[in-house]
């Protein structure tokens, strides 16, 4: 395993951000980590490159504890705000960063600067959102890690620079063979490229499921006005984004369409599903896919 958590808590005074989490990532797999703002995610980040120390819970990444950092000449990461010496030339960070990593890759991280379209010449300070976080990128992947943790790295770009980064990530952690845990808000644009999603609300994971299968255990539902609430072993949700069935059964849907015949339903992106069980939601119903430590 990448990494393996195991009933981590983390806490600031009287909150507790990280509430007893549990988790493992496997070589090659792309995991999201989706959860509204305050959930926890940075935190988890944080504690997984030993930025942080747990109150409670044991963390293990590459097979190191965390906080000995002797995982971080594997491990790509990328913060949610990267800031760089405001003074200093790309290039000369370049080589910085280049001389600091034994692994680093020369002609690859060439590449990544090509394909990134990075100006070596202008200084740190001078560089947009974009063209920065272009720079955190070529630093995390440039020494061709085994694992990349990612903590909102496309926050702040417009749809091209996201579909930029996304898509350049993406490519190279499948180059690599690398292990990803991507924190993000914007989970329909890396919905074909997510192996796994893991929900996170108010510290806690209350879903983890592979993406294949929670696809295909819910639907979005389309049912005319006043039709009668569907049979209760569809479970289903309503909330600000519409109805959800999140146990999907063929068989009740086939007897409930008999019944209404103008009920149709479509399939459900990780996005919708993830608004469903953090929106406005049925207490009586259980979200989709398995759910823990609620």
């Amino acid at each position: 395993m990448l990494i393996e958590v195991d009933r981590l808590v983390k806490r600031y005074g009287r909150k507790t951000a990280v509430d007893g989490v549990s988790f493992q990532l496997r070589p090659g797999e792309i995991a999201g980590l989706a959860g509204p703002n305050g959930a926890g995610k940075t935190t988890i980040i944080n504690l997984l490159m030993g930025f942080l120390e747990p109150q409670a819970g044991t963390a293990q990444v590459l097979g190191f504890d965390p906080l000995s950092r002797r995982q971080l000449n594997e491990v790509g990461w990328m913060p949610e705000k990267p800031t760089f010496p405001a003074r200093q030339r790309v290039d000369r960070l370049i080589r910085f960063q280049a001389d600091t990593f034994p692994a680093w890759d020369h002609p690859f991280a060439e590449e990544l600067i090509e394909r990134l379209a990075i100006d070596r010449a202008p200084r740190t300070g001078e560089l947009s959102r974009g063209h920065t976080a272009r720079l955190a990128l070529l630093f995390a992947l440039a020494h061709r890690p085994r694992l990349l943790l990612l903590d909102e790295p496309t926050l702040g770009l417009d749809p091209g620079g996201r579909r930029l980064l996304l898509g350049e990530l993406l490519a190279a952690a499948a180059e690599a063979g690398a292990g990803v845990l991507l924190s993000t808000h914007l989970l329909a644009e890396v919905d074909r490229g997510l192996d796994r999603l893991l929900i996170l609300d108010r510290g806690k994971i209350v879903l983890d499921e592979e993406v294949e299968a929670l696809k295909a255990r819910c639907r979005r539902l389309r049912l005319p006005p006043n039709a009668p609430p569907p049979d209760p072993a569809l479970a289903v949700l309503t909330g600000p984004e519409g109805i959800f069935s999140t146990r999907w059964d063929e068989e009740s849907w086939q007897q409930y369409q008999a019944e209404v015949p103008g009920a149709r339903y479509e399939p459900a992106d990780v996005e919708d599903i993830f608004v469903a069980l953090t929106g406005e939601r049925s207490k009586q119903q259980p979200p989709c896919g398995k759910e823990i430590n609620r």
